[in-house]
């Protein structure tokens, strides 16, 4: 992926809204709202495969009445980062799924609040699926996706050769069907697949977090940076400044140990066979001791090696006592979807339910500049690594040093972004599941 530094042009507007219609099989032709959009938001989140948002419509030309809004009206936008015409605008479409609020706006005009689902989220609601299909899961959720919701899926990995399944899928949507061959998806190292789509692209992306966490940031030499001495920064680095940070309900480290993802027994009987697979699962030596290499200046675990209580580590505990029942030979050739030959596979399943749990102990809700990410060629949000700085407080030489817990290289796991008159800001929820090892600066 290009080095997002490359989008850093900088124009007086952070947007251009080039296209706004509303639209309905009731109605004559697309309805023009350009110009009474008073606020737009797209949220995006790494466990979802579509997009959702919300509009703000200031009504003076009685629209709500003469639209007759029921649900399920198309929404088209595009949006584009500067007047340079050569660079494609971000196209969406978006169906109404619910008008949240209508109320007074001002003396002429009042305030529509919709809701809107990207348009395959409710083509996924109008259809379900009812069909065996065999293969690796990434071919089983690219056939689902063309045939159902005409969707290309973009695949990151090669590595889940383990995989390969037969399914019957049980009466589910096509994105509940997805979902649901994707949440058994692992690599060989156990590292679970996400599937999700951008505002950006008209794609779906299945990642795996393995590969994800070993790339480089997309913003290696500009990190975004929390420190006073950036708002007084000129160039590129000026556009990469934290405006604003939130750190809550993190480090629960109850939570992670009572789910059994620290140190546990985890059981998986096959009934077909009346075997017992019992897996004793160390969050360290099952995990943090081989997964070193993904990043070596950031591999200092969340949950560290030495600690102890009672003067025994926590992950020797064998804490909780978890049991999964399975059934085997349910197909000549293949395996199901739940189905493992030894206990490697089963204990891939319970890293990518460990790692999942991890991702969850220290996110940091950080607000920047949400220009550098509107591009229609790549996707800059979630499923990427951004480079992320906290200057160092009450150090002799603070210029030098940073806050090697807050800062990192992050995952971004979701993300908001407000379209507000001329100013575009993002929301980003990042996340990672190990902290640097040194204070030093990171240049490059």
């Amino acid at each position: 992926m290009a080095d997002v530094t490359q989008l850093n042009d900088q124009h007086s507007s952070d947007w251009i809204l080039k296209v706004a219609e509303l639209n309905s099989s009731r109605a004559i032709k697309p309805v023009d709202i350009i110009n009474v959009i008073s606020d737009f938001e797209v949220y995006e989140h790494i466990d979802k495969p579509y997009v959702t948002g919300k509009v703000v419509i200031a009504d003076g030309q009685r629209l709500y009445e003469r639209f007759d809004f029921q649900g399920g009206e198309t929404f088209s936008i595009q949006i584009q980062r500067d007047r340079n015409e050569s660079i494609e605008p971000i196209k969406k479409t978006f169906i109404v799924d619910e008008v949240l609020n209508v109320g007074r706006g001002n003396e002429t005009s009042q305030a529509i609040v919709l809701h809107l689902t990207e348009d395959i989220g409710f083509k996924d609601v109008l259809q379900n699926v009812n069909k065996s299909y065999k293969g690796q899961p990434q071919e089983i959720i690219e056939r689902i996706s063309k045939q159902f919701l005409n969707k290309e899926v973009i695949n990151n990995s090669e590595d889940n050769v383990e995989n390969s399944m037969s399914v019957i899928v049980p009466n589910l949507s096509p994105i509940e069907a997805m979902s649901w061959i994707k949440n058994r998806a692992t690599t060989k190292d156990g590292y679970p697949f996400f599937l999700f789509s951008s505002f950006a692209l008209d794609k779906l992306l299945f990642f795996d977090l393995g590969s994800i966490l070993s790339s480089n940031p997309i913003n290696p030499k500009t990190p975004f940076m929390y420190s006073q001495g950036v708002e007084l920064a000129e160039g590129p680095q000026r556009l990469f400044q934290i405006y604003d940070y939130k750190i809550k309900n993190v480090e629960n480290m109850s939570s992670i140990i009572n789910a059994g993802y620290v140190g546990a027994s985890h059981g998986f009987y096959d009934i077909t066979r009346a075997k017992n697979t019992n897996i004793i699962f160390d969050i360290h030596k099952d995990f943090y001791e081989r997964s070193g290499d993904l990043n070596r200046r950031q591999n200092l675990p969340l949950i560290s090696s030495n600690l102890k209580y009672d003067d025994k580590i926590v992950s020797d505990y064998e804490s909780r006592r978890i049991h999964n029942i399975f059934a085997s030979k349910s197909f000549d050739e293949s395996k199901t979807l739940t189905e493992a030959d030894k206990s490697g596979d089963h204990k891939r399943k319970v890293i990518a339910n460990a790692v999942k749990h991890l991702l969850t102990k220290t996110p940091i809700e950080i607000t920047v500049n949400g220009r550098e990410f509107l591009n229609s060629k790549s996707n800059y949000t979630i499923g990427n690594n951004i480079k992320v700085v906290f200057k160092a407080t009450q150090d002799d030489n603070p210029a030098s040093k940073i806050d090697k817990k807050l800062s990192g290289d992050y995952l971004i796991h979701s993300a908001r972004h407000v379209f507000a008159k001329e100013k575009c800001y993002s929301v980003l929820l990042i996340t990672k599941i190990a902290n640097y090892i040194s204070d030093d600066f990171p240049v490059g």
